[in-house]
This record gives structure tokens, C-alpha cells and sequence, in this order.
């Protein structure tokens, strides 16, 4: 049986996913991890029984209920430290949370390299995403130009989504679309209208209330366009993305990025 800590057990994302980890038989939930509601009983957070394990704000307390492994979906502020208690404790972790930045993934990459402990990132759980990806890359070196639209709920903290500039990553190994942010003789007549720029693709970022996860990856050539779509509607797509995750990551080296590793189209 694994016992697994779940962090930001009081976000969204971790009252979504505990209430499906806790019907899992061979997973037990040794430990939450919070600054909010600190003593409160994990069942009462998603209305089940009493199970005697308790919020928590101490790594202290984690430590003593000797979880294999920690699921992290707290936000950008706590997530780094988070990674590098787990990696110094020798302590298994998935990171559903998003807004690392690349020289605090290359930190941790080599800092995890030091101990025993496997990290796994993870942008997105959603099995649906990952594939978009994919079959984005498989199209990109067919068509002249490409933009992504990203569409988020209101509450989402940071923009573009890890997802969107993971996609524009990943096309850009396939091919460089564009230099420059703006075309020849092109200008914004309002400052940032073409969106953000990375690796050669435009990024456009949504909040609106009623979303939840959306993308568009739109490709361009002579007389056509590529569109695809994902969508998630509801916290639930991601939970088989990350029992994919619990199930695979003893099978994992000590530092691995992205769902796509366990993914073969």
C-alpha cells in the first residue's frame, strides 16, 4: 500500500483529488499538508468520515506519519521548498503545481540527483492535454506559423498556463517559427495585443469565471488552419493522469518532467 502526504490539501485541486485517492484501496492518505484549516480531519474536507488524520502546517508532523511519497498541488510561493524538503528527506514527490521557472527546475534537477527521493513534475494531469501536445509536435513541421490560446478559470494564479508554454516548447524542437514578436512593418497599437512570445509562438491567456483548462493550439498555412482543442471541465480529468503518475513513478529516475514520459502515441 502507498502512503502518500497530499499538500495543499485544501485547494481545489487537492479536495478534487483526495476525495477520489480516498476510495483507491491499495492508497492510504497518511497526511495533509496546509496553511489553512490546520487540525481540521481530512474526512471532513470532502464530507466522509472521520479518518483521525489531521491538517497539518509542520513538516515535522509529515516527517512522523512516514508517507512513501507526497503529492504537492500547493501554489508557486511554496512549491520550490516544498520539492527540496521531499528530495532532503528522501521522500517520493509529484508536483501538480504550476509557475517553476526553468532555473528553479534545473536546481532541483540536480539537487535531486544528491539523494535517494524521485521527483516528478507534472504541468498537467490531464492524459487529454499531454496528448494535444503530442500530436501538436507531430504536426508542427507541416505548417508556417502557429498560436496557442489558453482559456483559465478566474483564480488561476499564473499566465501563460505551465501548459501552454510547454506546448510552445515542445513545437519549437520540431521547428522556429518566428524571430521577432511582431512582423515586418507590424505594431500593437495597444502594448501586448499579440500576446505573450515564446520560442517563436505567440501565447494568449483567458480568465474568465465558468472556465476551468482549455487550449487551443491553431496552426497556419496557404489557405487552411489546424486547430486542437482540448478541454477539461471539471477537476476530475486529471485524476487518471495522476494515478498514471502514483502507479509509474518507482519505474522513474530520480528527475522526471512532464506526464508525456509515460505517454506513447
Amino acid at each position: 500500500m502507498k502512503k502518500i502526504a497530499l499538500f495543499g490539501i485544501c485547494g481545489k485541486m487537492g479536495k478534487a483529488m483526495l476525495s477520489e485517492l480516498m476510495l483507491e484501496k491499495k492508497i492510504n492518505i497518511v497526511a495533509g499538508f496546509d496553511k489553512v484549516n490546520i487540525g481540521t480531519d481530512i474526512g471532513v474536507l470532502n464530507g466522509r468520515d472521520i479518518t483521525g488524520v489531521k491538517v497539518t502546517d509542520s513538516y515535522k508532523d509529515i516527517k512522523e506519519a512516514g508517507p512513501d511519497l507526497i503529492i504537492d498541488f500547493t501554489g508557486p510561493d511554496a512549491v520550490s521548498e516544498n520539492i527540496k524538503w521531499a528530495i532532503e528527506n528522501n521522500i517520493d514527490i509529484i508536483v501538480g503545481a504550476t509557475g517553476l521557472k526553468k532555473e528553479e527546475i534545473e536546481f532541483l534537477r540536480k539537487k535531486s540527483k544528491e539523494f535517494k527521493s524521485k521527483v516528478f513534475i507534472v504541468p498537467n494531469f490531464s492524459i487529454g492535454a499531454v496528448i494535444m501536445i503530442l500530436i501538436s509536435k507531430l504536426s508542427a513541421r507541416y505548417f508556417e506559423n502557429c498560436e496557442i490560446i489558453e482559456m483559465h478559470h478566474e483564480n488561476k494564479k499564473d499566465a501563460p498556463s505551465g501548459t501552454s508554454i510547454s506546448t510552445a516548447e515542445s513545437i519549437a524542437k520540431i521547428i522556429k517559427y518566428n524571430d521577432s514578436k511582431l512582423n515586418k512593418d507590424e505594431r500593437e497599437s495597444i502594448e501586448g495585443s499579440r500576446g505573450a512570445f515564446v520560442n517563436g509562438i505567440h501565447l494568449h491567456s483567458v480568465r474568465l469565471p465558468g472556465l476551468l483548462a482549455h487550449q487551443c493550439v491553431i496552426f497556419g498555412s496557404k489557405g487552411q488552419t489546424l486547430t486542437i482543442k482540448h478541454d477539461s471541465f471539471d477537476r476530475t480529468s486529471f485524476y487518471p493522469g495522476l494515478i498514471m503518475a502514483i502507479q509509474n513513478i518507482d519505474k522513474l529516475s530520480n528527475f522526471t518532467y512532464g506526464l508525456e514520459n509515460l505517454i506513447k502515441l
